[in-house]
């Protein structure tokens, strides 16, 4: 059985560019004391998880313009996504693909007696186990490798 460290809390942080380029990323410090960075976060999943941060203070959910997205919708209709929630168990962030330089995390999620475990996208994964309070975890390959990367970066500087 893999290693996994509990993700005790997820930082949403907004970045823009020079020539209008706009992305997030989202710090996941997890139990040990270490952390791990998910760059390049699209813009709507990083503004939808700091939205969710942000409800424990005010319980309401506004959009910041007239367009909102799927993520705020589903934020505006939780309590009818109970069933959902009760299905999701997990999320694990426990892949990382070397070509695309990016990481993977799988959804466990039982419903009917049967078990599912679904490949997402991280920051969706994050996404929905913020929204339903389910727990996420990092395998300790995946620190290891996240931890390397960033002594890499810090190298090139």
């Amino acid at each position: 059985m893999q290693e996994l460290y509990r993700v005790v809390d997820v930082e949403p942080y907004i970045m823009t560019g020079d020539d209008d380029y706009v992305a997030g990323t989202l710090t996941c410090y997890l139990e040990d004391g270490t952390e791990i960075i998910l760059y390049n976060v699209p813009y709507d999943i990083t503004l939808a998880i700091a939205r969710l941060r942000e409800l424990g203070e005010s319980e309401i959910y506004e959009p910041d313009d007239f367009r909102d997205t799927v993520y705020g919708i589903l934020i505006m209709f939780l309590p009818k996504l109970r069933a959902l929630g009760e299905s999701i168990e997990k999320v694990i962030i426990d892949d990382f693909d070397d070509e695309n330089m990016v990481y993977k995390a799988s959804l466990y999620i039982t419903t009917d007696g049967i078990s599912i475990r679904r490949t997402m996208i991280p920051s969706h994964a994050i996404f929905l186990a913020l929204l339903f309070n389910k727990p996420v975890f990092v395998t300790r390959r995946i620190a290891e490798i996240s931890r390397n990367l960033e002594e890499e970066d810090e190298e090139e500087l």
